[in-house]
């Protein structure tokens, strides 16, 4: 999950603290140290890799996630595997992207709308996955703040602007460290999600539009080797 070569210990809970200690003193000599889940989930975003309850819900299907390599529909039957066909027949509305950033001052932290230099082209709004935050009611007890794209948070200033519109919302990110750039991932139209053009996104970050790019490729490691190595 970090991108490079690693291994999983599974074990007995008794035996861990045993085990951990192991491989420290083992590992002295070779500078070995603990690292947390902060630099595991930043190491992550440079392979571009998705993570559970953000970018892997049930409201998304492993095509829209980007994870075609991992099904394999001719194999003997699985839970779900209807709806996965259907979507593959179909091909998935939406699409998991990597975006770098232009940001230096702060990074996403999820829910952030992507917005895309469409002109007149309508692709649709990727729906956000829950409300924007608190309900609001009348004095009927009607709700009057619903969860969809025209009638949230973004509504305050728009989900258009002139040439530009919002097509997603960022699901996680942050600072990537081996690059030294900001990253985000996020849901935005299927025809949209191949484009790396330049000036073609941009994600709002505490109210601030700022250039990003799609990043097909993991920027760390691309071609997987050092996980094979």
């Amino acid at each position: 999950y970090t991108g490079d070569l690693g291994y999983e210990i599974w074990m007995a809970p008794a035996y861990q603290r045993l085990v951990y200690k192991a491989i420290k003193d083992a590992g002295e000599e070779f500078g070995l140290v603990d690292f947390g889940m902060r630099a595991l989930l930043s190491m992550r975003l440079e392979k571009n890799f998705p993570t559970w309850f953000r970018e892997l819900r049930p409201i998304y299907g492993p095509f829209e996630g980007a994870m075609d390599r991992f099904v394999k529909l001719e194999k003997n039957d699985f839970i779900g595997r209807e709806a996965a066909a259907r979507e593959q027949a179909e091909g998935p509305k939406l699409r998991r992207v990597s975006f770098i950033v232009d940001a230096t001052d702060a990074d996403v932290m999820g829910d952030e709308p992507i917005w895309a230099k469409v002109g007149g082209k309508n692709y649709g709004t990727v729906e956000k996955p829950h409300g924007y935050g608190a309900p609001r009611f009348d004095t009927d007890g009607k709700e009057v703040r619903g969860s969809r794209a025209a009638e949230g948070a973004s509504a305050v200033r728009g989900i258009v602007d002139g040439d530009w519109r919002v097509v997603g919302w960022v699901t996680s990110g942050g600072y990537a460290h081996y690059i030294r750039k900001s990253m985000a991932q996020g849901y935005v139209p299927a025809a949209l999600a191949g484009n790396e053009s330049a000036g073609l996104f941009e994600i709002e970050i505490l109210g601030s539009r700022r250039p990003a790019r799609i990043n097909v490729e993991p920027p760390f490691d691309p071609s997987g080797e050092k996980m094979r190595t």
